[in-house]
């Protein structure tokens, strides 16, 4: 298409040319016609002429002859042409040329047959001469006398001379067609690019949209239905940039929602191989290359395997609940969909896998709170009622022993109270997780505070709490100063409850540049290290029956950790059994 201008100039130069070369022929042969009539004309005048000078036609031509000859002599060297005088009979009477007695009769000769046996004014003809051995021309006119045609006066010249005439004429033809040619060649050139001009900038244009190019336009002028054309192909390439800006801002909010979705996407075609994921099912499946796969490699569960082999045999819909083993241990719900064309033949599935594996952790964790608090609650509703229906049946006559199972009523009713306090505390917590009241707290004071708090039941188990220093300048931070001397409180009251009398409980005080470190230590019955991971969740006990013998809840480390993470802080734990543990917390400076 780059030579469409060199086939458009070369046509033109083609038709030029072919109609120049017919021209030309034709105009060559009507001027070749043209001059061979204006010398038949002229040889018919000068024999005419010859007739009148020679005053031939008073002259009997066989009784005359050797006259004529003598009078046709003095021409034959003064001009080109041959000069034939023939009788009635064909016989040559004279001939500037050749000699009479040597030519045979004329009488089949066209143009002398023309005049002495079809009567014709003037005879042409044109042959190769049997005596000359050249081509000629011959125009022959009748000799009257007294009226009657007596014989023909013959006059003829060489066809070179002719001949000559023409080729010149040809060659002048030639020379001007050739001029006429390099111009027309020129001119098409000339023509034929800028015909091609705007249809090249029209073909580039739209070669550029082929190649993803939508910026690209026309801008020569141009007109009629090239303009026309133009204007359509500009209109083309603006509705096709603005289409693709659109598909391509559809297409990154769609690639964005899918890569951010917390469930993991793969798009399987029907060749079962896997040609698009997003992020999170390269975590679930534990995988680093999926694009390209068949999905069999990179899945490797078979239960989600053969699902997808049901969309695939059933194209419909197929969702199941799927444990996943590797690489790590998961609960799925996998939902796999079709996708369906036209005809109803399968193109390719959808897989959709959602992790529940927190959701069910968290519905066992509810229905075991519930178990759990329904077991808490139960034990001491159950002592009131018993120890209030002995009392009932007449134990409350005896004054020891009434006092004896007062005691305990009040001990289970404080127990009672205290777990529902804590879980409406813990609830409390939970439900606003902003801390508020925030505001400047001495940490060093809270502390003296706490331990004072806890004093008496460490004084009870003999045990010696050790509290720091003060430290100068005072260490500052921006909290809620309750929910800080609540952490510390329930820390403190954990240690000493799982700290053997005569024990020892030890709180460190550390100020960092931007953080505040508490640590709380004991040297009691310490954590076995396969329970450390949950102390910190709801009613989960170590010892059960050591706990609920000390007084425990349950939920106090759930609250400190709730608490500790509403300040903005962490708590961590480390313990060793029959030694002792360390909590630490570690909160900010600011809020």
């Amino acid at each position: 298409m780059k030579k469409l201008w060199l086939k458009i100039g070369l046509s033109f130069f083609i038709l030029f040319f072919v109609v120049m070369v017919m021209v030309g022929i034709f105009s060559g042969e009507l001027m070749k016609s043209t001059y061979l009539n204006m010398k038949e004309n002229q040889l018919e005048d000068d024999a005419k002429i010859l007739l009148q000078t020679t005053n031939m036609e008073h002259l009997d031509l066989d009784q005359d002859a050797a006259e004529i000859q003598k009078t046709l002599d003095p021409l034959s060297d003064e001009i080109d042409a041959r000069i034939t005088v023939i009788d009635s009979q064909g016989d040559v009477v004279a001939d500037t040329k050749k000699d009479p007695e040597n030519l045979d009769n004329h009488m089949n000769r066209p143009e002398v047959a023309d005049i002495l046996e079809k009567g014709e004014k003037v005879g042409i003809s044109i042959r190769e001469s049997d005596s000359l051995g050249y081509s000629m021309l011959y125009v022959a006119v009748p000799v009257k006398h007294q009226n009657k045609t007596d014989g023909v006066l013959r006059i003829s010249i060489s066809l070179e001379s002719v001949d000559t005439a023409v080729a010149k004429l040809w060659g002048n033809l030639a020379l001007i067609f050739g001029i006429a040619l390099i111009i027309i060649a020129g001119i098409s050139v000339f023509i034929a690019r800028r015909i091609t001009k705007p249809v090249r900038e029209i073909i580039e244009v739209s070669t550029d949209l082929a190649n993803h190019k939508y910026d690209s336009r026309i801008h020569g002028k141009v007109s009629g239905e090239l303009q026309d054309l133009s204007i359509s192909v500009n209109m083309l390439a603006e509705s096709l940039e603005t289409q693709m800006f659109e598909i391509k801002q559809n297409e990154q909010r769609l690639n964005a929602i899918v890569q951010n979705l917390v469930s993991g996407v793969m798009l399987i075609n029907a060749d079962k191989q896997v040609i698009m994921t997003n992020r999170t099912m390269y975590q679930i499946l534990g995988e680093t290359e999926i694009t390209g796969k068949p999905f069999y490699e990179v899945i490797k569960s078979f239960a989600l395997s053969q699902l997808i082999d049901a969309t695939f045999e059933t194209k419909t819909m197929q969702q199941k609940e799927i444990i996943l083993y590797f690489p790590r241990e998961m609960i799925l719900d996998a939902s796999v969909s079709p996708i369906l064309a036209e005809d109803g033949e399968i193109t390719g599935i959808i897989l959709l896998l959602h992790d529940i594996t927190q959701i069910r952790h968290l519905e066992n964790v509810r229905s075991e709170f519930v178990t759990n608090v329904s077991h808490e609650l139960k034990t001491p509703v159950t002592a009131l009622k018993g120890f209030a229906e002995t009392l009932l049946d007449g134990a409350m006559y005896d004054e020891a022993l009434l006092k004896k199972f007062l005691t305990i009523i009040k001990e289970e009713s404080d127990r009672l109270h205290r777990l529902i306090m804590d879980i409406l505390a813990l609830s409390r917590i939970e439900q606003n997780p902003v801390t508020e009241n925030v505001g400047t707290v001495d940490v060093d004071d809270v502390i003296d505070q706490s331990v004072r708090t806890i004093f008496e039941l460490a004084t009870e188990k003999n045990i010696q709490v050790s509290a720091p220093e003060k430290t100068v300048p005072p260490v500052i931070i921006e909290t809620n100063r309750d929910q800080l001397q609540q952490i510390l409180i329930n820390l403190l009251s954990n240690a000493i409850n799982y700290t053997p009398v005569d024990g020892k409980v030890e709180v460190k005080l550390m100020e960092r540049e931007s953080e505040v470190i508490i640590e709380v230590t004991d040297n009691g019955i310490g954590i076995p290290t396969k329970d450390i991971d949950r102390v910190f969740e709801r009613f989960y006990r170590v010892d059960k029956a050591r706990s609920r013998h000390s007084g425990g809840t349950g939920l106090g480390l759930s609250i400190v950790k709730h608490l500790v993470e509403n300040c903005g802080g962490r708590i961590e734990v480390e313990s060793q059994e029959e030694v002792g543990s360390t909590f630490r917390v570690t909160l900010p400076k600011k809020a």
